[in-house]
């Protein structure tokens, strides 16, 4: 916001030694209305300027989250799938061949069994 106002002379009406007239006082006053004008327009618009950006970062952070999310939805849904079509796959090998999964899960407690013994 740019002011209207121009700069003038004070002591250019004024009496010698540089004393204030009424007139120059008055002046004075009006520029330095001008200028708490001047500095609210200026408060106005950085107010705003800050309140549009902490919009647009709420917007983006917010816009993260739903991505993230989803992302995260979808990689969890990957690794249910996996492990469904692992147990699929494990159920239909203990049905081919029980007596090798008996033993296969024998050895493996016993392994268990020595290694966390006290």
């Amino acid at each position: 916001m740019v002011s209207d106002t121009t700069p003038h002379n004070i002591q250019s009406g004024g009496t010698p030694g540089g004393a204030s007239t009424a007139e120059d006082k008055a002046d004075l006053e009006t520029q330095i209305d001008h200028l708490r004008k001047d500095l609210a327009g200026v408060t106005d618009a950085l107010k705003s300027l800050a309140s549009n950006q902490a919009d647009d970062a709420r917007r983006n952070v917010f816009a993260l989250r739903d991505d993230v999310r989803e992302r995260g939805e979808r990689y969890i849904q990957q690794a249910q799938d996996a492990a469904s079509d692992l147990e699929e796959q494990l159920s239909e090998r203990v049905r081919a061949e029980p007596i090798k999964s008996v033993l296969i899960a024998a050895a493996a407690g016993y392994l268990y069994a020595r290694i966390f013994r006290r």
